[in-house]
């Protein structure tokens, strides 16, 4: 055996004699289960926080309450986390003993580092999750960047910067720790002791063995997965089977939800492409598409002339209930209230997406899709003499709204935040970050106003982008408060203080809208003019358990205000962003502008055509039909109720709903494809 040998063979016994024997006997599984354990708590009590899982909380369709509910999640949660942190320590023990590197440090560098960098993961997950909602993924991201991914990292630098530099402070505080511990001579002596762990391997097999069969049991059973799958160890671990059981390579397979419905054909997936009378059900909704039925367009019925002058103003962030809001006793939009009161106020008007770009390209190209048989507002106005110009507070040029709606038309006037950057309020140059104080814009509408020729029919497009995240900018005036919120102290303790400093740019915005109409007043155009102001999406401000836009449909994010002063427009019916041009030029040329179908429903959208997380319809009394394309399930808002799809579209008393929401839907899909096939 040799005197190293006996060495250790005689350390072994001395060491077995001991309590703590059997631990280090077992130490590799021991040293797994701690660091699940510790994870575990960690993120259920982050789950708990965001999604009441434990409890139940706003819309949420399951929770577990009882105590075998809890139990049962929480033993499913761990065989989870076990598989994958298991797999993890493999491969490190296997590197490990490749390296002869033995003993105590080993096992504390591990748990040390899974520890540290799950940790980080789940923070920075659930501190973005704390402000949006866990619709949120690559391609609403990209969508609130302009449809740029670089766009919208850009924008969150200053948050992603934080977390960098936090990692980097514990990667350092980890390292000098691992370099001191590894001198002490405890450590050196534990460090030449190998013993086998044959157990170890046994149960590592076990749930090599065991974890698919869970997880394709998780993925059928609605209950658990919504918990799970907002977990990173079944999420890994569901996606990686589900690529390994993707044969027919279509993106998705048999261990996700929704499942592949035909996994030896590439054509059929969730979300596919249903081309209309194939005999194929693509997608796996409704059966096989049905060809779009030509829409009848009024707008093709306006007659081809000019009349009053136009001034459509566009609130970026703008809340439907701005015009009740009051602070500290005053109403935060007077001026943009006044107007409503000796005009109209549509009660129902609801922005598509929740994203800018794709807002204002829906209010001036009258579609969700690009359309060239239609007649876009721009267009329409220059054909029939009027003279347009563009005075914006943000840079138009993001996701390419100036050019695909017009704005750089031959003869438009063109001024923006990118026009006069020197100007910005913010240091950045970035498209996403470019605004212009409303001072800024006013003064560069008043001086417009001082060139236009008022013998022809003019047409002004302003944005105010006071309402903008972080609701605030060096130079916005205290028009409310005293105290406007830091960036880096808005979360949901401080909801309070972030909805006080969101109201007082809405009342930034409204001084502009003020200055607007004075303006015409003092030139004797007011009486002369439409005046539309409307918002580009809502704002959620934690009232409802988020922040921001986008990612969630519900009233605070997509309900907007619709103003005009022109109290002869009636609307008794949902109106949508793609109504507004026509609304617009009704009202300008002294046309009927009735609005009367209450059956119509506007359609709304998460994500993208293409990529939906969520679709919805919503009708003149805020009714809503919504569905989740993750979980492929059907949400009644009259009924507070989840229901499968597979239940909802056999439902005598409400399957139509969903019918007509997912036909809307595969519509617009195929027109879009239409549409851009030939580009």
């Amino acid at each position: 055996m040799g005197e190293r040998g006996a060495v250790i063979e005689v350390t072994k016994w001395k060491l077995l004699r001991h309590p703590a024997d059997l631990i280090w006997r077992y130490r590799r599984l021991a040293t797994v289960i701690l660091a699940v354990v510790i994870i575990q708590i960690f993120e259920l009590t982050l789950l708990n926080y965001k999604y009441d899982i434990f409890s139940g909380g706003f819309l949420q369709p399951f929770a577990y309450k009882t105590f075998v509910e809890r139990v049962c999640f929480i033993v499913v949660s761990l065989c989870f986390d076990l598989s994958l942190f298991g797999m993890i320590a493999s491969f490190w023990f296997f590197i490990a003993d490749r390296l002869n590197k033995y003993g105590l440090t080993i096992y504390y560098n591990f748990t040390a580092v899974v520890v540290l960098l799950v940790g980080m993961f789940l923070a920075l997950k659930f501190k973005v999750l704390s402000y949006f909602s866990d619709t949120v993924n690559l391609q609403i991201i990209k969508n609130l960047g302009g449809g740029s991914l670089m766009e919208a990292l850009v924008y969150a630098s200053k948050e992603i910067s934080l977390f960098i530099a936090i990692a980097i402070v514990c990667v350092i505080a980890l390292v000098v720790i691992i370099k001191n511990i590894k001198s002490h001579k405890i450590i050196i002596r534990l460090s030449e002791i190998d013993i086998q762990h044959s157990a170890y391997s046994k149960i590592f097999i076990f749930f090599i063995i065991a974890t698919p069969v869970i997880t394709y049991f998780v993925s059928n059973d609605d209950f658990l997965r919504y918990g799970l799958e907002k977990k990173l160890s079944y999420k890994l671990i569901s996606n990686g089977l589900d690529k390994l059981s993707d044969i027919d390579f279509d993106g998705y397979g048999s261990f996700n939800y929704p499942k592949d419905k035909a996994v030896w054909n590439a054509a059929i997936y969730p979300g596919a492409l249903d081309i209309p009378n194939n005999g194929v059900d693509e997608d796996g909704f409704l059966g096989d598409a049905i060809e779009p039925k030509p829409q009848s367009d009024r707008f093709s019925e306006i007659p081809k002339k000019s009349g009053k002058h136009i001034i459509l103003i566009v609130l970026e962030s703008a809340r439907a209930d701005l015009l009740n809001q009051q602070l500290n006793g005053q109403y935060v939009a007077p001026a943009i209230r006044n107007l409503a009161i000796h005009g109209v106020s549509v009660k129902h008007a609801y922005s598509h997406t929740g994203y800018t770009t794709t807002s204002i390209k829906a209010i001036f190209n009258r579609g969700l899709v690009s359309d060239p048989t239609k007649t876009y507002l721009i267009n329409f106005l220059q054909s029939v003499g009027y003279q347009a110009s563009i005075v914006s507070g943000q840079d138009e040029s993001f996701g390419d709204v100036a050019t695909e709606v017009g704005m750089k038309n031959n003869d438009v006037y063109y001024f923006d935040a990118r026009t006069a950057i020197e100007d910005r309020v913010f240091p950045s140059k970035e498209q996403g970050s470019l605004r212009l104080s409303e001072e800024r814009v006013v003064a560069q509408f008043q001086t417009r106003l001082s060139q236009l020729d008022f013998s022809l029919p003019q047409f002004v497009y302003l944005n105010f982008q006071a309402a903008h995240f972080p609701y605030t900018h060096p130079k916005m005036a205290k028009n409310l408060v005293d105290d406007l919120i830091p960036r880096s102290e808005i979360n949901m303790d401080n909801r309070d203080w972030v909805a006080r400093t969101y109201w007082n740019a809405i009342a930034s915005a409204d001084w502009a809208v003020g200055q607007v109409v004075e303006a015409l007043k003092a030139k004797n155009l007011f009486e002369q003019t439409t005046i539309v102001i409307l918002g580009d999406h809502g704002e959620s401000l934690f009232d409802d358990g988020f922040l921001g836009h986008g990612h969630a449909i519900n009233d605070t994010q997509t309900q907007i205000p619709l103003i005009s002063n022109d109290p002869n427009i009636v609307v008794e019916e949902p109106m949508g962003q793609v109504d507004v041009a026509e609304l617009v030029v009704r009202s300008a040329l002294g046309l009927p502008n009735q609005w009367k179908n209450k059956d119509k429903v506007v359609f709304q959208l998460v994500g993208s055509l293409s990529q939906p997380t969520l679709i919805a319809h919503v009708k003149q009394d805020g009714v809503r039909t919504l569905f989740d394309f993750r979980s492929e399930s059907v949400f009644f808002s009259d009924l507070n109720r989840w229901q499968p799809y597979g239940e909802a579209i056999v439902d005598v008393a409400h399957k139509d709903r969903v019918i007509n929401l997912l036909r809307e839907w595969e519509a617009l899909r195929w027109q879009e494809y239409q549409n851009t096939k030939g580009r």
